[in-house]
């Protein structure tokens, strides 16, 4: 069958895709950064789509043919670039009336465990206006609804349980008492290859999740165990305390970074996170692992333990990065103002050439540690903050090379924040 996938680049949809084009579907993929999305899986058909403009005629010549689709979109919450609305509602409903008027029946919503309008979140409420806008249409709609997705390729909210696992001596976590029922990526790829063939269920919701009740705490002893790091103690954390961490997240949204400790987060955590998989597994004869069995058939690696001790670490290393640069141009125009024209003048420049130096230098390390605290182009920031560090020690080899043997070590000391640039660029990719 050809297949469209809307979210084809996404951690749901980037696995459903490879697994049907596995498994001898068409598979056309469908993601908004379409050019990296297509360097990453190049042997897939993609096209380009996006929830937040799109229209019910955009979507029309992407349907031409099409026997199937499956919708992956989905936001955690508003922030820059990211509307809840138009990616659960608006831009899903253009798609399900496309699919409508393009004659296109069976289409497979990929929802979340906990949609509910009692939990009180905007993620809930959307989510479910979203599945409200299928269940109109005169379509052959399935809505599937997964708990924690567990996959040795992590986004969202497992990527922040290895993480929290990745830290040493003791292991924080908000309440601990929630309970999951984590379905393998594995499995739930395999239920959506079973559920678009012809004559399977329609017209009905199932809660996509495994066989084992596991709690968030035992989740997080379970990863450690599986990444080689041992028991750790498990801190719980009382959500008031907890809150103001989740409104940085919700802040840092808004500054394009994209992290699992936002509100809406923690408001599904609190509602449901479990789901009930009996319907599903009574309709199909599905058989999916436990929580355990998985973390036993797929043994951790080297990148698995790196990418859970970096978790919280490196986006650390960038903010101190980044701080290091915007304070050495600050003070450089403030407090540090007559040391620095002292430098300059020692430096043989003139007096009237030390000003525009000096401001020029300042505001070039302010506008570099600025750009990365908001994480604005990463990879291209570090590049420019080594060569221009380069260019620093260049300059004072030639004006004060004593500085090479100062017992404070100017010159020597921006080494290693040169080597830090370079580790934050080499491990910018978030997918």
């Amino acid at each position: 069958m050809r297949v469209l996938i809307a979210g084809a680049s996404g951690f749901i949809g980037s696995h459903i895709a490879a697994y049907l084009h596995a498994g001898g579907h068409q598979v056309l993929a469908a993601a908004r950064d379409v050019e990296t999305a297509r360097q990453r899986a190049p042997w897939l058909d993609w096209t380009s789509c996006d929830f937040r403009r799109d229209m019910i005629d955009d979507w029309l010549p992407r349907l031409t043919g099409v026997d199937v689709v499956i919708n992956c979109v989905g936001v955690l919450q508003d922030g820059r670039g990211d509307s809840s609305r138009k990616a659960h509602v608006d831009g899903a409903s253009a798609l399900f009336q496309a699919c409508e008027r393009a004659g296109v029946r069976r289409v497979l919503h990929i929802s979340a465990v906990g949609v509910d309008a009692a939990a009180g979140s905007d993620y809930a409420r959307d989510k479910l206006a979203g599945e409200a806008a299928l269940k109109a249409c005169d379509l052959d709609w399935l809505i599937l609804r997964p708990s924690l997705v567990i996959a040795r390729n992590v986004y969202g909210g497992t990527a922040l349980v290895r993480s929290l696992c990745g830290l040493p001596f003791v292991t924080p976590v908000v309440g601990g008492e929630q309970v999951f029922r984590p379905i393998g990526m594995d499995d739930l790829c395999a239920a959506i290859a079973d559920l678009i063939r012809p004559g399977a269920p329609s017209r009905t919701s199932y809660d996509l999740a495994g066989p084992e009740r596991v709690s968030l705490a035992d989740t997080v002893r379970g990863y450690r165990r599986w990444l080689g790091f041992g028991d750790s103690r498990i801190l719980a954390v009382p959500r008031w305390l907890a809150r103001p961490a989740f409104w940085i997240g919700d802040l840092l949204g808004w500054m394009g970074v994209r992290t699992s400790m936002r509100s809406n987060a923690l408001k599904q955590l609190d509602f449901d996170v479990e789901g009930d998989p009996s319907g599903w597994m009574a309709a199909t004869g599905a058989a999916p692992r436990g929580f355990h069995d998985w973390l036993a058939a797929h043994p951790a690696g080297l990148q698995d333990r790196w990418h859970a001790r970096l978790g919280f670490a490196r986006p650390l290393a960038r903010w101190v990065l980044g701080l290091y640069w915007l304070m050495t141009g600050v003070l450089a125009l403030t407090i540090a103002k007559d040391h620095a024209y002292s430098v300059l003048a020692a430096g043989g420049f003139s007096e009237a050439a030390q000003p525009p130096v000096l401001w020029f230098g300042s505001l070039f390390d302010i506008a570099m540690g600025l750009g990365m605290l908001a994480k604005w182009r990463v990879r291209l920031l570090s590049a420019i903050m080594i060569a221009g560090t380069f260019a620093y020690i260049l300059t004072l080899s030639v004006t004060l090379p004593g500085l090479w043997t100062d017992a404070l070590g100017p010159i020597l000391k921006v080494f290693p924040m040169m080597a830090l640039a370079l580790m934050i660029a080499a491990t910018e990719d978030e997918r």
